[in-house]
């Protein structure tokens, strides 16, 4: 007799178990089904951005050509542009020589004149790099080198709209190593050993890690996602 009503009641607490469980998923469930053809795939993005769709941004393919790490000595910048510039800041430092930076970013293709957040963000990495080779005494030549490499850089940023920050660190540190160890034809020592630890340094401190606003400065956004990085307790 115990043992049926043990029995009994282990099928009763069963029984009671399984309807409470019922109740919290019915509870839980969604008062309407959502149909198969109402689920939106969600479209991967960078993480400054809320999403590709909503920011009616261009599509994931990839132009066909990509600019590979190579010799660039005097493809962008010469020692010409270089002693143009310095005699720009000697006469106006201040509105003469940042026009004379936009004027020269594009004539060289750099950035298109319409484009003002871009043409300031570079004008002002212009003017920082240029400081830069002051402080360490560059020569004409290493300083002209050393603008055709951010620029050129810069310029293989804007190739495709989500290239990786790996990617364009890479192609840095490729076309960099080229101009600082001599090994003909495919390279030319411009930078000491030293030069080029410092450089790096400073590429990475002044546009690298800065890549989401020079995204947003070079291409524009319609929308961004800001999160603060700490939850409430």
């Amino acid at each position: 007799m115990q043992t049926v009503l043990e029995s009994k009641s282990g099928i009763r607490s069963s029984e009671s178990s399984n309807v409470s469980r019922a109740k919290g998923i019915s509870a839980s469930a969604p008062i309407v089904p959502i149909k198969q053809g109402e689920l939106k795939t969600q479209i991967s993005a960078p993480s400054y951005f809320y999403s590709l769709k909503e920011n009616e941004t261009p599509p994931f393919k990839k132009p066909e050509k990509e600019e590979k790490p190579r010799l660039l000595l005097n493809t962008l910048f010469c020692e010409e542009d270089v002693v143009e510039m310095i005699a720009a800041y000697d006469s106006d430092p201040d509105g003469g020589f940042k026009k004379c930076l936009g004027d020269i970013l594009v004539k060289k293709k750099i950035t298109e004149n319409y484009n003002l957040s871009e043409k300031t963000f570079l004008i002002g990495l212009v003017t920082e790099t240029i400081d830069y080779a002051a402080q360490r005494d560059f020569s004409a030549r290493k300083l002209a080198c050393l603008l055709t490499l951010y620029m050129k850089t810069h310029l293989y940023f804007k190739w495709y709209y989500w290239i990786s920050p790996i990617a364009t660190w890479h192609y840095f540190k490729e076309i960099l190593i080229r101009h600082t160890i001599e090994d003909s034809p495919d390279s030319q020592e411009v930078f000491e050993p030293d030069e080029c630890y410092d450089i790096l340094s400073h590429f990475h401190t002044v546009y690298l890690t800065n890549l989401p606003l020079v995204h947003i400065q070079t291409f524009g956004a319609h929308r961004l996602k800001l999160l603060w990085p700490f939850k409430p307790k």
